[in-house]
């Protein structure tokens, strides 16, 4: 077990990218002694440091435990965190609070390395080796295409949330051309002077999409093969889990519900998804833009006791702008611009999109929230969530506040 924060025990468990568990940190083991009988699972998403995700969890349980003692005394010795550490990674320009200008070759290569194996990280190296060369060849194109497809490893899982796999697959011209747009749009392209520079642009911004659709994936594969059977070890004598998780960990801890073991009961008492970087279409029953399917995740609500909600906010650039611009080309139709958004669209940008769905708005801590078991909520974060922390992301990361700690207790004391 790692130091307390706030008083609370803490673990820290690891996964690999296979969601193979590498440390528990004692929590299976000694958890049974603690007398927690709530425990807060906590899943960063796109991240490019252990101490920033070390950091959002520091601020996270600290404010939880506070909030504990003034609003939930009755919890208080009865919670416990946890904090997930799985391979995830950020474009360096992406991150908040960094400069604006574009990682050479050679610093993306550094920064995204450590979250792929040998294979894949050779792949890196000699992909941006060719964005470093910029070679007027056609040939060299389609073999950075290549590349940029062989770092894809991880199953999509759910059919809703595959709409950056056409970066991968469509024509190697059509999709740098395209990606190269996209960049343009957010400021990024600056006077290119010949169509290969345009093409080498797109080849870097298929890099950044394949890269997080990788992570995205990711994330699902971790959450059903790997926290899934961890929370159906620590299962029973009462134990309630509350899955917190932001943008890709949104994902991961979602896809730690249908990872549960057969026979054994969920333990999973509520679930917060904060700008979570998947399809909004993930719970829906039936899919709103194809009511002949369901999401892939609807069979396994109910293995949530309590409340499911999930945090939006237009100042989100990365799930508002970039998640469904970058699965445009998946469109074989003549849909309009707005549909194509709303078919591809991420649960930040507008929360849960299906039937039954109750919107509320993010509320200050100790404001009680008129939540029932087992119903889906859409918080809008508008005005809490709204930070422009970089040109790519926007808001994304701008989660910690106290207003969106308080919706993860207040669906916890709601749980039944």
């Amino acid at each position: 077990m790692a130091d307390p924060i706030a008083g609370l025990p803490y673990w820290e468990v690891r996964f690999d990218q296979d969601g193979q568990l590498l440390d528990d940190d004692g929590l299976v083991a000694g958890l049974p002694g603690t007398g927690v009988r709530e425990l807060f699972v906590f899943s960063h998403g796109w991240n490019n440091s252990e101490a920033g995700a070390r950091n959002l969890y520091a601020y996270t349980f600290d404010e939880l435990s506070h909030q504990i003692g003034k609003f939930a005394p009755d919890r208080q010795g009865q919670a416990g965190v946890v904090g997930l550490f799985w391979p995830s990674l950020l474009f360096p320009e992406d991150a908040p609070d960094t400069p604006s200008t574009p990682s050479t070759p050679a610093e993306l290569a550094a920064a995204l390395a450590p979250a792929f194996a040998a294979p894949e990280r050779a792949k890196l190296i000699e992909l941006t080796a060719l964005l470093e060369q910029q070679p007027q060849d056609p040939t060299q194109l389609a073999n950075a295409h290549r590349l940029v497809a062989g770092l894809v490893t991880s199953p999509a899982l759910a059919d809703e949330d595959r709409g950056q796999e056409a970066v991968l697959t469509k024509p190697t011209g059509e999709v740098f051309s395209a990606l190269a747009g996209l960049a343009s749009e957010q400021g990024d392209a600056q006077g290119f002077p010949n169509p290969f520079k345009v093409l080498w642009h797109g080849a870097r911004e298929a890099l950044r999409t394949a890269s997080y659709y990788e992570m995205k994936n990711r994330a699902g594969v971790i959450g059903r093969t790997g926290l899934g059977p961890l929370l159906g070890r620590v299962a029973g004598n009462g134990l309630r889990v509350h899955l917190l998780g932001h943008s890709f960990g949104a994902r991961l801890v979602s896809f730690a519900l249908p990872g549960l073991p057969d026979g054994v009961g969920s333990p999973v008492a509520s679930l917060l998804l904060i700008q979570g970087a998947f399809s909004h279409f993930g719970f829906a029953a039936p899919i709103p833009v194809d009511r002949s399917r369901n999401g892939f995740l609807a069979p396994f609500s109910d293995r949530v006791a309590g409340p499911l909600q999930s945090t939006f906010s237009l100042g989100d650039r990365a799930v508002g702008w970039w998640y469904p611009a970058a699965s445009l080309l998946s469109n074989e139709d003549d849909q309009a611009a707005s549909d194509l958004t709303y078919r591809w669209g991420g649960m930040g940008h507008d929360g849960f999109q299906q039937d039954g769905t109750e919107q509320l708005d993010l509320r200050p801590a100790g404001t009680p929230y008129p939540l029932r078991a087992g119903h889906f909520y859409r918080l809008r974060g508008d005005e809490i969530i709204a930070e422009d922390q970089s040109p790519f992301s926007g808001a994304h990361s701008d989660i910690r506040h106290p207003e969106v700690v308080w919706s993860a207790l207040a669906g916890a004391t709601t749980a039944a």
